[in-house]
């Protein structure tokens, strides 16, 4: 069956291999419906990465929605119990605005979730699922990770509207607009200063390190972040703290991962103990999505043959021998179709008989 997957479009191809991914560290498939109740996005419509959402009435008179989201929906349907971890994946379609079109669009998304006692090797796992999900994606990528403890620790203080600002102005490496906030808030300047710095820390990992012992971070935030980092291969991983989850929802590790030719991130995810708590859980959680809508552009391909193998038989020929022929050059890994004519448009890389002889011009 390995043959099979010659076969399969770019975005299959890489589906069945995240599959087997997280099949091998433990991960359950979730499958979903495709309606939810709307009160579960409309609470927490931030989380998602589009507000938007399509909403119709059902029959009973509830409003329901097509799905944006599928972590919502499995935060919401996982059991908790003392001291037990849920490893789940998935690939759902979820209905929402689309990067490339701009318009509502039914994309693929696929991912995993760990939930319930998580703890530093539970955490270091999804994030080295989510560097290894990259690698499965053509092409060079990078995972960027960022620690919201050490952010935090800086908005200390800060009312809600100016931690926003400050964090959004992060986000977008927007040191200009930290620089207007600490004349405009100037009893906050140093803890703007030290965000500031934090948006603009260069260097190697290591050096890093050290630059947010300066910046005056706590030793066991730092510790934490370094004994994630040293699980990953530290080709194509980086420290970033402009990556920056919703405030709302996540604490500790986030991530995002990008590849080679995509503008925007591919695989965004990290620690949402605080989404858990919003929605009246207990459990510590982390998990990630792969999008699939902006990786249409590199996995979009046109295959040079349309069929490997065109078997022409006659009238004549029996059942059976078509048959026996046909599953043959199956064996061999090639694909094959059966024909009495071949239409003009048919691209294939050969034509046999069932007998074996010439064809018929």
């Amino acid at each position: 069956m390995a043959e099979d997957r010659l076969y399969l479009k770019g975005e299959e191809k890489v589906l069945m291999q995240l599959r087997s991914l997280y099949a091998s560290y433990g991960y359950r498939t979730y499958k979903m419906s495709r309606f939810e109740e709307y009160d579960l996005y409309a609470g927490n419509k931030d989380f998602l990465v589009s507000g938007n959402v399509i909403t119709f009435t059902d029959t009973d008179g509830k409003l329901l929605a097509l799905k944006p989201d599928v972590t919502l929906s499995i935060v919401k349907s996982i059991r908790e119990s003392k001291g037990l971890v849920s490893r789940v994946c998935y690939d759902e379609n979820v209905y929402r605005v689309s990067d490339r079109s701009g318009t509502f669009r039914e994309i693929m998304q696929a991912g995993v979730e760990c939930i319930g006692d998580v703890g530093p090797v539970e955490i270091a796992e999804v994030v080295r699922l989510a560097q290894r999900s990259l690698d499965v994606i053509p092409g060079s990528s990078i995972l960027t990770l960022s620690h919201m403890g050490v952010v935090k620790s800086f908005l200390k203080g800060m009312p809600e509207d100016l931690s926003t600002k400050a964090t959004e102005a992060m986000a977008a490496r927007n040191v200009p607009a930290l620089d207007c906030l600490k004349e405009d808030f100037p009893e906050f300047g140093i803890q703007l200063g030290k965000l500031s710095d934090l948006t603009m820390l260069m260097g190697t990992n290591d050096e890093i390190y050290g630059l947010l012992a300066k910046l005056g971070v706590e030793s066991e935030v730092i510790d934490e972040l370094k004994a994630v980092v040293s699980t990953l291969d530290q080709k194509s991983v980086r420290i970033d703290f402009s990556v920056l989850g919703g405030m709302k929802y996540y604490n500790g590790i986030t991530f995002r991962g990008y590849v080679e030719g995509v503008p925007v991130p591919v695989v965004s995810g990290g620690q949402y103990d605080k989404l858990m708590a919003r929605m009246g859980r207990r459990s510590k959680a982390i998990g990630f999505a792969v999008y699939m809508d902006p990786l249409e552009r590199i996995l979009e391909s046109t295959p040079e043959y349309d069929v490997d193998v065109v078997l022409v038989y006659r009238d004549s020929d029996r059942l059976s021998d078509v048959m026996a022929k046909a599953d043959s050059i199956r064996g061999t890994g090639r694909s094959v179709v059966t024909l009495k004519e071949i239409p003009f448009s048919l691209r294939y890389r050969e034509v046999v008989t069932v007998g074996g002889g010439a064809v018929d011009a």
